[in-house]
């Protein structure tokens, strides 16, 4: 198998949505397993089909990486009233975990969201890997959420764009 270049990145529908649900469930299933929890423990474990269903029809936007015509990872975000983006439940497979899938989901989010002035997003203290993922990625530690010490809740501030890439020189 090879990297991250033989994955497309799009932007799911709705027929996606059983199959980002499995990534989530897997992804999120290994964090539980690594740190100890039981599955009722992890939000995105506990949801469903019908969740996905109803959070997208509220104007969530789900991202999916495919191999072939298979879902391998997803990541999904909302943009607030703030210009902030709420981003959630990157997920990838367990046989495409290392190849540049949840790095690359994440420009995938951020390019479909040009009028975005911050991204936020959250994820476990103990989460090693995703947080230094995110880190790369220039996102920086909030301030804690009293009462939540197991999370951290991470900021990546946006520029704003000046003129398209392609725009013609004067």
């Amino acid at each position: 198998m090879g990297g991250a270049s033989d994955i497309e990145y799009r932007e799911a529908t709705d027929v996606d949505l059983p199959h980002i649900l499995e990534v989530q469930h897997d992804g999120f299933g290994r964090v539980a397993r690594e740190l100890g929890l039981e599955s009722g423990d992890l939000p995105p474990l506990q949801e469903d089909l019908a969740d996905l269903r109803r959070i997208m029809s509220e104007g969530t936007r789900f991202f999916v990486a495919l191999e072939d015509t298979r879902v391998v990872g997803t990541v999904r975000g909302s943009l607030t009233t703030e210009c902030t983006v709420q981003v959630g439940r990157l997920a990838v497979s367990a046989d495409h975990v290392r190849r540049g899938i949840a790095r690359a989901l994440m420009g995938t989010l951020e390019r479909a969201y040009p009028s975005a002035r911050r991204l936020e997003l959250f994820t476990g203290r103990e989460a090693r890997a995703p947080l230094a993922l995110y880190r790369s990625l220039g996102y920086t530690e909030m301030p804690p959420v009293p009462d939540v010490p197991y999370l951290i809740w991470l900021e990546k501030p946006v520029a704003t764009p000046t003129a398209p890439d392609d725009a013609p020189l004067d």
